[in-house]
């Protein structure tokens, strides 16, 4: 067990309280058991001490990196770790959650924001301001995921998280961006299972990823898929934090696929139900 300094993929770890000090464990399994264990402990925004055991064989090895790691962890000046409940991110509130593959990304929780009558309004206001886009969807992701999603505004898009990370929501509605058509024509076949289908009595289509990790549900605001403008819900699985799980499937599940279509459902009849 070796301690080493890294940059800390704060998405990643299961919180973890080593003794008053904050760090996050990921257990990596294989074949049904655990094969590895990681512990990072956070020292500024961007580094962290780490403690890992490559080829673990038991789950009472995880047990032993923590004691390891505690000890380590007691041993660091008080003013360079962070507590249990410490702010350890320059991410500010559920922008912390947000699980994102490229550098740079601007995020912010979600305000309140007034979503205007008619679709013509709602989707020029969400072109301007993903806070409109998130208002639109609140109400129904709550209603069918659960509360412990939150909004996150991004630029061009509404983010839906949760601190598990079991499911990652992108909503939107806006002018921007292509007709809904233009990803049931896919060309180039990018993605897959294309089926048209209406949301609350307007058109809409919906679409798998090649690797079936993100199901996508377009829809038109204005009555025609041909039509510039989209209401869009894209789901995509991911990891649950602590645990880097090679065999389970990330498929997108039945269940959550279900889910999305009562949100789409909604958000169409509640807000653009005028553009029928």
């Amino acid at each position: 067990m070796e301690p080493r300094h890294l940059v800390l993929r704060r998405v990643d770890g299961a919180v973890i309280d080593l003794g008053g000090v904050k760090g996050y464990q990921v257990e990596t399994h294989r074949e049904g058991g655990i094969s590895g264990c990681a512990i990072t402990v956070p020292v500024s925004f961007q580094r962290a001490i780490g403690f890992e055991i490559g080829s673990a064989s038991r789950g009472k090895d995880c047990g032993l990196l923590r004691d390891f790691a505690t000890a380590g962890a007691a041993k660091l000046p008080r003013d360079l770790v962070y507590p249990p409940d410490g702010q350890d991110s320059g991410r500010l509130g559920a922008c912390a959650d947000w699980v994102v593959t490229s550098k740079g990304e601007n995020c912010d929780p979600a305000v309140a924001a007034q979503v205007p009558t008619g679709a013509e309004l709602i989707i020029a206001a969400g072109a301007a301001d993903p806070n409109v886009e998130c208002a639109v969807f609140r109400d129904a992701v709550r209603m069918a995921f659960g509360p412990e999603f939150v909004p996150i505004a991004t630029p061009g898009a509404c983010y839906f998280v949760e601190p598990k990370h079991r499911l990652q929501i992108e909503a939107g509605a806006t002018a921007n961006g292509g007709a809904p058509g233009e990803w049931h024509a896919d060309p180039n076949r990018t993605f897959k299972d294309h089926q048209r289908m209406t949301f609350g009595g307007s058109p809409g289509i919906t679409f798998r990823s090649q690797d079936d990790r993100e199901f996508a549900l377009y829809a038109s605001p204005l009555g025609n898929i041909d039509v510039r403008g989209h209401v869009r819900l894209r789901i995509t699985p991911e990891r649950e934090r602590g645990i880097d799980d090679w065999d389970r499937s990330k498929a997108v599940s039945v269940l959550d696929v279900g889910k999305a279509f009562a949100v789409m459902d909604f958000v169409m009849a509640t807000h653009f139900r005028v553009a029928r």
